[in-house]
């Protein structure tokens, strides 16, 4: 059983503003929208949203070549809506949007 670590959100609300530093929205954004970091054993992250109860499901993955299957997978289906974050990029990708599998 993992430790529990008790959440203390209430000490961050209960902070006044003042003591926190200012921040530019765009530099906000720079650095956590623009700024994402992979861990160095994780090549492409994938969040799935189902698209008729909104359930979220993430997958990890290692090698490329098994993000790819899985995003194969998911198109054939059409069920879900795809986030995925590879080192490189991010990419939206909706079963309604996405023409390249509907050959196959």
């Amino acid at each position: 059983m993992s430790k529990y670590f008790p959440n203390k959100w209430r000490k961050y609300k209960e902070t006044p503003a003042s003591m926190f530093q200012s921040i530019f929205y765009e530099d906000f954004m720079e650095w956590k929208v623009a700024g994402w970091e992979l861990p160095v054993d994780v090549t492409c992250v994938i969040r799935a949203t189902n698209l008729e109860n909104s359930k979220v499901t993430e997958h990890v993955y290692k090698r490329m070549s098994y993000a790819e299957n899985k995003i194969k997978q998911y198109m054939t289906y059409k069920t879900h809506e795809l986030i995925v974050c590879a080192e490189e990029a991010l990419y939206y990708v909706h079963p309604e949007l996405s023409q390249e599998f509907d050959d196959d």
